[in-house]
C-alpha cells in the first residue's frame, strides 16, 4: 500500500516541469531631444536596465508561464538625470483537454512611467515575450505609430486580459478559432489622460479557415471592438473579411484580403469628427469603411546570407488613440532579415501611414536597421537605430526624431 503511494507521488512529481528564464539587458541610447525648453541640450541619451525573470510550468495538457520585467530608465544623462520605473508582467496559461481542441488564457499588464518620445515607433514583426514598449506597441498586423503629443513622460497603465480557443473538429482541413477579451490603455491620473486619454472598453474575434490544398486557404473572419475613453467619446467597429493565403513557389508566398467594416463614433465634446471639416456636426456618425490586405513574402535560401523579405499594404479603420476619431488609413510596410550565418542577424524595417478616402490624419515615415551578435548561448549584443517622420492635425509642425542604441542581453535558462 505504502509502496503504491509512493509510486504514484513519484509519477506526479516527474510529470511536472518547472522551467525558469533568467536575463538581464542594457541599453545605451541617444535620440533627438523633444524638450522645448531654450537650453535643453538637441541631442540626449538614456540608459535603459530591464531585469527579466520568467517561470514555465508544463503538467500533462496544462502550460503555465509567469514573466516580470521591471524597466529602469535613468532619462537624459548628460543634461537633467531622472529615474523612471515601468513594471511589465504576463501571465498565460494554455489547456489542452484533447486532441484537436486548445484554450488559452493570457493578461499582459504594463504600469508605470512611459517615456513617449522614446517608444518604439516601428512594426514589431516579432515581438519578444516581453516587450518594454507594449502600451504603445504598433497595431496589430504592423504599421507605424501615431505622432504623440509634445509630452515627455506620463503615468500609464495598460492591461490586455484575452481567452482563446481553437479546434479543428469540423475537419482535417477546417480550423475555427475564437478569442474574447477586454482591454485598458491610457493615462493614470489626470495630466497623464491630457496627454493620453484613458480607452478600455471588449472585444470579440472569430475566424474559420479552410485549407483548400496544401499550399492555399481561405480564412471568414468576423470582429467586434467598443472603445470608451476618458474624454468621453467612444466608438464601436463592426469588420467581416475574407482573405486568401497561397504559397505560389517554394521562396514566396501571397496574402490577399478584402472587406468592410461599419464603424459608430461619438467624439468628444468639442471635438470635430474630422477636423478639415468645418462645422462637422459633433453627433453619432455611423459610416462604412473599407478593410483590404495584400502581402507578399520572398526568401533566399543561402548558407551564409539567408534572407527573408516581407513587403505588406493594409487599408483599414484606424482610431486615433488621441482624439478617438476614427478614420480609414492605408499602411505600407516592408521588412528584410539578413541570417549572416547561425550568429548574426540584421533586419531593417520601413513603413509609411496616411489617411485615405478623403479623410484627414496623421501621415508618418519611418525606418531603422537592428544587427543582432550572438556570442554565445548566454550573450548576446544588439545594436539599433531607427528615424519616424511624422505629421498631424493636432500638432503645429511635422517632427523628425531619431535614435540609436546600443544593447546587452545575457541569458540563462534551467529547471527548478
Amino acid at each position: 500500500m505504502l509502496g503504491a503511494a509512493l509510486t504514484a507521488m513519484w509519477l506526479e512529481v516527474s510529470s511536472t516541469a518547472i522551467t525558469y528564464t533568467a536575463s538581464v539587458r542594457v541599453d545605451s541610447r541617444v535620440r533627438s531631444n523633444e524638450d522645448p525648453a531654450e537650453d535643453a541640450p538637441a541631442v540626449a541619451g538614456d540608459t535603459d536596465f530591464t531585469p527579466i525573470l520568467g517561470l514555465e510550468r508544463r503538467e500533462g495538457n496544462t502550460t503555465l508561464q509567469l514573466d516580470y520585467a521591471p524597466r529602469i530608465s535613468l532619462r537624459e544623462v548628460t543634461a537633467q538625470a531622472r529615474t523612471e520605473v515601468q513594471h511589465v508582467g504576463r501571465f498565460a496559461a494554455l489547456w489542452r483537454p484533447e486532441r484537436g481542441l486548445s484554450f488559452r488564457l493570457s493578461e499582459e499588464l504594463v504600469v508605470g512611467s512611459v517615456n513617449l518620445l522614446t517608444t518604439d515607433a516601428l512594426p514589431d514583426f516579432d515581438p519578444d515575450p516581453i516587450d518594454p514598449d507594449g502600451p504603445l506597441r504598433p497595431p496589430v498586423g504592423g504599421g507605424p505609430l501615431q505622432p504623440l503629443p509634445e509630452t515627455d513622460t506620463v503615468h500609464f497603465v495598460s492591461s490586455a486580459t484575452s481567452l482563446t480557443g481553437e479546434t479543428s473538429w469540423l475537419g482535417r482541413r477546417w480550423q475555427l478559432s475564437a478569442t474574447t477579451g477586454f482591454s485598458v490603455s491610457g493615462g493614470l491620473d489626470g495630466p497623464a489622460r491630457e496627454a493620453v486619454p484613458l480607452q478600455y472598453g471588449p472585444r470579440l474575434d472569430t475566424s474559420l479557415s479552410h485549407a483548400l490544398s496544401s499550399l492555399s486557404a481561405l480564412t471568414t473572419s468576423a470582429a467586434v471592438t467598443h472603445a470608451r475613453f476618458s474624454t468621453g467619446a467612444n466608438n464601436t467597429v463592426v469588420t467581416l473579411t475574407e482573405s486568401w493565403t497561397r504559397r505560389m513557389t517554394r521562396r514566396t508566398s501571397v496574402e490577399a484580403g478584402a472587406g468592410a467594416s461599419i464603424v459608430r463614433s461619438l467624439t468628444a465634446t468639442g471635438v470635430d469628427p474630422d477636423p478639415g471639416e468645418e462645422g462637422a456636426d459633433a453627433g453619432p456618425r455611423t459610416e462604412l469603411l473599407p478593410n483590404l490586405t495584400l502581402a507578399v513574402g520572398h526568401r533566399i535560401p543561402s548558407r551564409t546570407a539567408d534572407f527573408d523579405g516581407r513587403l505588406g499594404l493594409r487599408v483599414s479603420p484606424f482610431t486615433d488613440r488621441l482624439t478617438a476619431r476614427v478614420y480609414p488609413r492605408a499602411d505600407l510596410t516592408v521588412t528584410g532579415t539578413w541570417a549572416l550565418g547561425p550568429r548574426v542577424r540584421v533586419a531593417t524595417t520601413g513603413g509609411t501611414a496616411f489617411a485615405v478616402g478623403g479623410a484627414t490624419g496623421d501621415r508618418l515615415v519611418s525606418g531603422g536597421v537592428t544587427a543582432s551578435w550572438i556570442l554565445n548561448s548566454w550573450m548576446s549584443v544588439d545594436a539599433d537605430t531607427r528615424g519616424t517622420w511624422s505629421r498631424s492635425p493636432e500638432l503645429p509642425a511635422a517632427r523628425f526624431q531619431w535614435a540609436a542604441a546600443l544593447g546587452l542581453s545575457l541569458r540563462q535558462t534551467g529547471i527548478l
